[in-house]
């Protein structure tokens, strides 16, 4: 079984049971917690899917971190994901709980990918021209990839609009390509 198939049904859970008890915002804040954690402790997520350490330890462990940062709904619901054997997957949870959480809040995710960094102007011209074609809020995140020469590709959702140099290029290279230079006469 695929890890999104045991994540999202765990995700969903929170999040109905989050929007029920009005405590949407709290769980969003823990979630974030929690996952920020999982990317950027290698120790505490090597402990999560760890089969030497038994379930009993490390609820003692989640219990020590995070009994005094996140809501009690949290804390219970990482006690029931352990009960359940399934804290190996707590780190996808939450990643899938903030994917849809901006799904929820009709929240975008848009990827401007440039060959230097974009000003400011030029990232709320994006939100604005975004905003309008989806009519979702957006949230940008920027790469910076030199390898684009100039311009900018944006992707969202499955969509991508390349505008770069490289693009351009390359599209120049198989025209030149395909074009016939010899030509029969007789």
């Amino acid at each position: 079984m695929s890890v999104s198939h045991i994540a999202s049904p765990y995700a969903k859970a929170i999040l109905n049971l989050s929007l029920e008890q009005n405590a949407l915002e709290a769980a969003l804040s823990d979630m974030q917690l929690i996952s920020a954690l999982c990317h950027s402790s290698r120790e505490f997520k090597m402990m999560l899917k760890s089969p030497v350490v038994k379930s009993d330890k490390k609820r003692i462990i989640i219990k020590k971190i995070f009994e005094q940062t996140v809501s009690k709904l949290t804390l219970s619901f990482l006690y029931i994901i352990i009960r359940k054997k399934r804290e190996y997957y707590i780190p996808e949870i939450a990643d899938e709980f903030l994917e849809l959480y901006k799904e929820q809040m009709g929240i975008l995710t848009t990827i401007m990918k440039t060959a230097s960094p974009a000003s400011e102007e030029i990232k709320m011209k994006m939100v604005t021209l975004m905003k309008n074609y989806t009519q979702k809020q957006i949230e940008l995140v920027e790469e910076v990839k030199e390898d684009l020469i100039g311009g900018f590709v944006l992707q969202w959702e499955d969509k991508q609009y390349d505008a770069s140099i490289l693009s351009q290029i390359n599209k120049m290279k198989r025209e030149m390509a395909e074009l016939n230079l010899y030509q029969k006469r007789f």
